[in-house]
């Protein structure tokens, strides 16, 4: 059903493919209340809506719509062909205290009026709940979500995390649902915390709930409307939202922006309020009558929330969501509050985290160095570059190696007294040291961080270029893996336009060549070779069919992932072999181990070179 397109961290672009049609993913599903006919799916669909979610327990609940959607099925009550989802009445119960119907009753209902997902009756865990009544909300919906799925084996399910404010039982309603055959997972019991802006809260636990779930399947933050919420969701793994939110700010006179929300009185000038209506002069909404500006309102509310979710994709095509939640945290100080929170969790986010970006680092507060890929490349920079004597040098221009072009003919050991702290100068051009932009004016705390390096004499390296390979090497792959692929004779190939390094040959065999972009290196079957004498797994992706595909340069598919080395990163490289050992190819690394043993659909290694029998 699912499956990755494009992913920074754990933010991806998905494929959701339903029987109404395919969804990308991140995507915000607009509530349709079947009581009121404010807005039509169509208009919906002209600003970016591609699937729809409605409540089945309201349709039960009214005869007159019971009965024709039960004839007709539900999106002909609705009003689409594009895929919907119902809820189930767990709102509702948590709204006004119970709702009349079983779970296998709504269940079945959902399925007998043809909905794309339909979910459980869950029970609804509320941020005040005790330790013993978040646990019973565990324990309950595991139960009913067991019975759905053995009594509706063939529907698509959705089954809800839940488990309150606390973090043990949210991973452990996670790894409940997971091992039970839904289709997706939406998180639920959050509405309270983003009502109250809890944000610290709902960090913690979507956090939580990712850590115990299925990464192969979608994950949907229940009731979450708000565009000031979709870039940090996004960020931590959420790929589908909903909310009535656009109706109901709308209803209240107010306007949703991605930094929050203000009413038309409050703006000067008040900007238009929907593209899709453009004609309005700022004085509009509040002379037009209340049903007509509800409408406008409700229109403007979803292009802004449309508009957003389109930025978060184009910044996970990008590599720049990172940037886009700093800049958004900024919005309210609970969010920046929750962003400096998510840094706590960098031990697990560093295993969805990518070696490189496409884009360059752009500092806007010292939680940019804090980043999980950020504080790994620091740190294993640092260890590079304090483990021998190196003189520092201060902070420059990039690249370092034109600035510092003097002191680098002394073939002295240099470093670098940078902002993400002590690195080799032989990093110059390497991301993100040397693709990131810093302000003059720092904060204090980085800019002392910088002064801990200065002064001090340095070693001296007999070849400036080999000493660079070393260096990029070992930052790349570790120790062992820079001693077997530059174990030999090294001979360092130039670009004859730039004088920069390109390729890297190895006893006369190129092992590996240099990325302009990147400053990394991209393994070459030779290299690969040298990689497959180490310990398995290391650097290895096991692939249990397709051999003569992958030695035909084919990519790897998740569906032929055995096993895999747990330290490998997205945007690693790697090597491919079969069951036997056997070297198959050498490529670049899309799906971590957790995520390749879990998904049957999408690329898990993109294969750059076959190795023929």
């Amino acid at each position: 059903m699912f499956q990755i397109k494009k992913r920074d961290g754990l933010a991806r672009i998905g494929e959701l493919e339903l029987p109404h049609g395919k969804v990308q993913t991140p995507t915000l599903m607009p509530v349709i209340n079947p009581n009121m006919d404010f807005i039509s799916p169509s208009e919906m669909e002209r600003i970016g809506a591609q699937m729809f979610i409605t409540n089945s327990y309201i349709i039960m609940s009214t005869p007159s719509l019971r009965e024709r959607a039960k004839e007709e099925g539900v999106h002909s009550i609705v009003g689409t062909e594009r895929p919907i989802m119902t809820d189930s009445g767990a709102f509702q119960g948590h709204m006004y205290g119970k709702v009349r119907t079983e779970n296998l009753e709504v269940v079945s209902f959902q399925k007998e009026i043809g909905v794309d997902i339909a979910t459980i009756l869950d029970i609804f865990s509320e941020p005040h709940f005790t330790y013993e009544e978040a646990k019973h909300s565990v324990e309950e919906t595991y139960r009913r979500g067991k019975e759905a799925v053995e009594a509706h084996p063939d529907m698509n399910l959705a089954g809800p995390v839940q488990g309150s404010i606390y973090e043990d039982l949210r991973e452990e309603s996670a790894r409940l649902m997971s091992s039970l055959d839904f289709a997706i997972h939406p998180i639920g019991g959050v509405v309270p915390l983003m009502e109250n802006y809890r944000y610290v809260d709902l960090a913690r636990v979507i956090i939580s709930s990712k850590k115990g779930l299925n990464p192969s399947r979608p994950v949907h933050l229940f009731g979450a409307g708000h565009p000031m919420v979709f870039p940090m969701a996004a960020l931590l793994g959420c790929d589908l939202f909903d909310s009535s939110s656009y109706a109901k700010y709308a209803y209240a006179g107010r306007i949703m922006f991605p930094r929050g929300t203000e009413k038309p009185a409050k703006l000067h000038p008040s900007p238009s309020p929907s593209p899709p209506r453009p004609t309005p002069t700022p004085a509009d909404p509040r002379k037009m009558p209340d049903e007509e500006r509800h409408r406008l309102l409700a229109l403007h509310n979803l292009y802004v929330s449309f508009s957003e979710i389109r930025r978060v994709r184009e910044a996970i095509r990008k590599g720049t969501l990172w940037e886009m939640v700093e800049q958004r945290a900024r919005a309210r100080p609970e969010l920046l509050d929750a962003l400096r929170t998510i840094t706590e969790y960098n031990e697990y986010l560093e295993r969805f985290e990518p070696r490189t970006r496409r884009s360059t680092f752009l500092y806007s507060g010292w939680e940019g160095l804090k980043r999980p890929g950020i504080e790994r490349a620091a740190r294993d920079a640092e260890r590079l570059a304090l483990e021998s004597p190196r003189r520092f040098l201060p902070e420059a221009e990039h690249p370092y190696s034109r600035t510092y072009s003097e002191e680098m003919r002394s073939k002295e050991r240099l470093g670098i007294s940078s902002p993400f702290g002590p690195v080799p100068i032989e990093l110059d051009s390497t991301y993100p040291f040397g693709q990131s932009i810093f302000p003059e004016m720092l904060d204090k705390d980085v800019g002392e961080r910088m002064k801990e390096y200065e002064g001090g004499d340095g070693e001296r390296v007999s070849d400036r270029d080999i000493e660079t390979v070393r260096t990029i090497a070992r930052f790349q792959f570790g120790d062992k893996g820079a001693k077997l692929l530059l174990d030999g004779k090294i001979t360092v190939v130039k670009s004859k336009k730039t004088g920069k390094i390109r390729n890297v040959m190895v006893d006369g065999e190129h092992v590996l060549s240099l990325r302009a972009e990147d400053g990394l290196f991209t393994l070459k079957l030779a290299g690969g070779e040298r990689l497959h004498r180490s310990e398995f797994p290391a650097y290895r992706v096991v692939v249990s069919d397709g051999d003569e595909f992958i030695r035909d340069g084919k990519n790897v598919f998740a569906r032929f992932v055995a096993d895999m080395d747990p330290k490998l990163k997205p945007a690693d490289e790697c090597i491919v072999v079969n069951r036997n050992d056997e070297l198959l190819g050498v490529g670049q690394v899309i799906l971590n181990r957790e995520e390749a043993l879990a998904f049957n659909r999408g690329v898990a290694v993109k294969v750059r070179e076959g190795k023929k029998d």
